[in-house]
């Protein structure tokens, strides 16, 4: 049977009370991931799967036996592996990774936006004097409300929540910074309540990267390099902060989204949706204030400001935050440079998938030119609305190209691969069974005779090696020093190691440095990228043998053997990326790091003096002799178990000569993106694109009063909600369908699986979305009508 990951990268626009739309769309997403989970692990434990409403609530069991429904072309998983959000977005993207991570549930962060994001709860307390003066214009804010808002507002509610905001301090943020972070921290603490230890929604071997953006009001001062002057220093805003977790080993996940870490994600949280004037901006002082009064400990504070913001005890209390959207409402970038090194376990599909609640409005034919703003207008859209709406066109040209040149490597590899076998083939013995030692021994030979055959060539392809892990080494050795001004460094560093390794290229007799053995013990003892793209070719091969055509000289491939081939290899590549982090190195190499860099800082001359003692101490560390046996064992013996005995060979033969594909695919991508070689595709979630139950003239609640509509009323709340469950739903299912297979599914299939799930959200929210249930019976009556055939029958199953 054909495994397929539907792997999932999701960007978050920010949108302010739109964030309660996009907390639905979470919702779903969670569901779904959640159901292809279940089904999969209990099939990999040998158990009968039935549509048993006590395994899994309404909404999962529904899109389990959608999965179920496709199971007969391919058995599909779900994974998230990269989220990025801006202000609500990344609100929302913190939660929805937290329960990713630790497959926890998102009822508490309903419920914080369901009942706290009101004007009336988030409104900062007002001294009594400043309330009974504004009292007295009371008349004149009815006036306004009534004569200028008479056609939008027609709620009550909202019409006196407004009323009593606008009576709010003047000149002073409206909403409290400290009632939100208790809030979220409330919320986090909640998800807790129903953890399951060792639970994780990421697969084992695998990883999630979460992005939030924020923007730092004071700045940074970066120095660039020029010719005349030296240099120009610019204030950098943007802050993107990383927050990752790994799915190690079974059991145990490396994540930065546990209990010990909710008090820099709550802080993440309230930093990026600092919406300006609204609410004020976010301090580490502020945050600390709540987590005294409520007895929590800040237990990793120092490590996170260093790590994410580049703050000391000393500097902290010189930085405020504000809202994310400033400065990238739209983090498509951050997924983008991270979605391609994602490692899949099976055939993979790749989508990125972004959540915008406000689409642009198609133009209409006939509209006459807009006309000229004034003042304020001009001010309020230069400072707030145009940089909200930066265009995302350059970066989906962006993932395009990398599309392109994921196709393109796909073919250059396909054309290289008879030559590449042809080439190894004589260095393979014919009847012999290959050992361990003879695998290393013909990779070694296969590698001095691709670099012999390159000629001059080799001359540009060693030179790139050399800048590229010089570039590698000077980052993290500016990590690892641990000093505040190290990242304003790595250019000067970067200069000393190249020069290092210059020299050792002017003292080789071998004039291109092919063999010159000072050259080669460097690259075997660092070149960890090097060894990264050699298993990710190995890893292209073994994608290969999923596909099979009845008829073929080869037996029908052994899928799991397969997925279980490609994990040891994924587990290889965690073993080598982990070389690159700082948090792999002991004393005595951050020691060293220290000094180097302290001098390097000071102008000493001494500094060139200390590039050999930290490049043999990382040799030490990173111990790249051990892997490559360990490697070389996994593709003579493990591999032999695993694979018939042609596709065994066909694989060996692959990582034996990857020497030749390197030099002939690295000096043009000069990256290290050797991945699954797949193309990327974009889909939408939007109130528009979601068709199924789409009606002429809808829109969100929370789109009117400039996106805060929905803080103005419970109702709006609940109906932008519940719709963002809805077109998260009616988008997932397409989504699936198209990962695995236009045509897989009879249309009448379709519809029912489609009717099953809405009727399935609907009735989890009916008995707790109490202000509306008029919207509710209305959205039951147009399921019903639109898929008649169908609606019954979901409700028997």
């Amino acid at each position: 049977m054909k495994e397929i990951e539907l792997r999932l990268a999701l960007v978050l626009y920010g949108g302010v009370s739109l964030a309660i739309y996009m907390h639905g769309v979470s919702r779903e997403i969670l569901n779904l991931v959640r159901a292809s989970s279940f089904r999969l692990d209990r099939k990999s434990t040998n158990q009968v799967q039935r549509a048993d409403s006590q395994e899994l609530p309404p909404v999962q069991s529904a899109y389990r036996d959608l999965l179920d429904l496709l199971s007969s072309v391919a058995d599909i998983r779900v994974v998230v592996d990269s989220i990025a959000g801006a202000s609500a977005g990344g609100v929302n993207g913190i939660m929805l990774a937290r329960a990713l991570a630790h497959d926890l549930p998102l009822d508490s962060h309903s419920e914080m936006w369901l009942k706290n994001a009101d004007v009336t709860r988030l409104a900062r307390p007002q001294n009594g004097l400043s309330r009974y003066l504004k009292i007295s214009i009371s008349p004149v804010l009815d006036q306004l409300i009534s004569s200028r808002l008479d056609k939008q507002i027609e709620s009550a509610e909202t019409r006196e929540k407004l009323r009593l905001f606008m009576q709010a301090r003047w000149f002073s943020p409206p909403f409290s910074g400290e009632r939100f972070i208790g809030w979220m921290l409330d919320a986090c603490q909640k998800m807790e309540q129903e953890a399951k230890p060792g639970r994780s929604l990421i697969p084992r071997g695998q990883t999630l990267d979460l992005f939030v953006t924020i923007t730092d009001y004071n700045g940074v001062k970066r120095r660039i390099h020029l010719d005349d002057p030296d240099y120009v220093e610019e204030w950098d805003h943007r802050r993107i902060l990383k927050f990752h977790a790994a799915h190690r080993t079974p059991g145990y996940v490396d994540s930065q989204f546990d209990r010990e870490n909710i008090p820099e994600l709550v802080f993440a949280a309230r930093a990026t949706s600092s919406f300006p004037g609204a609410f004020p901006p976010a301090t580490v002082a502020e945050m600390e204030r709540v987590l005294a009064d409520q007895n929590l400990n800040w237990r990793h504070k120092d490590a996170f400001l260093a790590r994410g913001l580049n703050l000391t005890k000393d500097t902290m209390g010189q930085h405020c935050f504000v809202d994310g959207s400033v400065v990238m409402n739209k983090p498509f970038a951050p997924v983008i440079d991270v979605i391609q090194d994602r490692p899949a376990a099976r055939e993979v599909a790749r989508r990125l998938i972004y959540v915008d609640p406000a689409p642009v409005e198609t133009a209409r034919a006939g509209q006459g030119g807009a006309e000229l703003p004034g003042f304020f207008r001009v001010i309020l859209a230069s400072l707030a609305h145009i940089p909200r709406n930066e265009p995302i066109g350059d970066d989906l040209m962006e993932l395009e190209r990398n599309n392109r040149r994921s196709r393109w490597l796909s073919q250059l590899i396909d054309s290289a691969s008879p030559m590449v076998d042809q080439a190894v083939f004589g260095l393979l013995p014919k009847r012999r069974q290959v050992t361990t030692d003879l695998l290393s021994k013909c990779r070694r030979q296969a590698t001095v005779a691709a670099f012999e055959q390159a000629g001059f060539a080799f001359l540009n392809y060693q030179s790139l090696k050399l800048h590229s892990l010089a570039d590698r080494l000077a980052q993290l050795t500016a990590r690892l020093s641990g000093l505040e001004h190290a990242r304003g460094q790595e250019e000067a560093l970067l200069g000393l190691i190249s020069d290092h390794f210059n020299q050792m290229t002017a003292a080789s007799k071998d004039l291109l440095g092919r063999t010159d053995p000072h050259i080669v013990a460097l690259l075997r003892g660092l070149d960890v990228d090097y060894r990264i793209r050699r298993l990710r070719v190995a890893i292209r091969k073994l994608n290969g043998f999923y596909h099979y055509r009845p008829g073929e000289d080869l037996p029908p491939p052994d899928t799991a053997s397969l997925d279980q081939m490609k994990a040891l290899l994924y587990e290889q590549i965690d073993h080598l990326g982990w070389r690159w982090n700082d948090r792999f190195f002991g004393g005595a190499s951050r020691e060293l790091a220290k000094t180097f860099l302290a001098d390097l800082e000071a102008g000493s001359s001494a500094a060139h003096e200390h590039v050999e003692p930290l490049l043999n101490s990382y040799v030490q560390m990173m111990g790249l002799a051990d892997l490559d046996r360990l490697q070389d064992e996994l593709f003579s013996e493990r591999a032999r178990d695993l694979l018939d005995k042609d596709r065994h060979m066909s694989l060996m033969r692959s990582y034996i000569g990857f020497g030749f594909f390197d030099l002939i695919t690295f000096p043009v991508l000069q990256r290290n993106d050797f991945s699954e070689v797949t193309e990327i595709l974009v889909d939408r979630i939007s109130p528009r694109d979601a068709t199924s139950l789409y009606t002429e003239g809808f829109d969100l609640k929370g789109k009117s009063l400039n996106t805060f509509g929905a803080f103005f009323n419970r109702g709006w709340r609940e109906h932008d909600y519940l719709w963002g469950r809805l077109n998260a739903a009616d988008r997932l299912v397409s989504i699936v369908l198209s990962a695995a297979g236009e045509g897989t599914l009879p249309q009448p299939q379709v519809n029912q699986a489609r009717a099953r799930i809405f009727l399935a959200v609907l009735e989890e929210e009916r008995g707790k979305l109490t202000e509306i249930p008029e919207e509710i019976e209305r959205i039951d009556a147009l399921v019903r009508s639109i898929f008649p055939d169908f609606a019954h029958v979901a409700e028997e199953v």
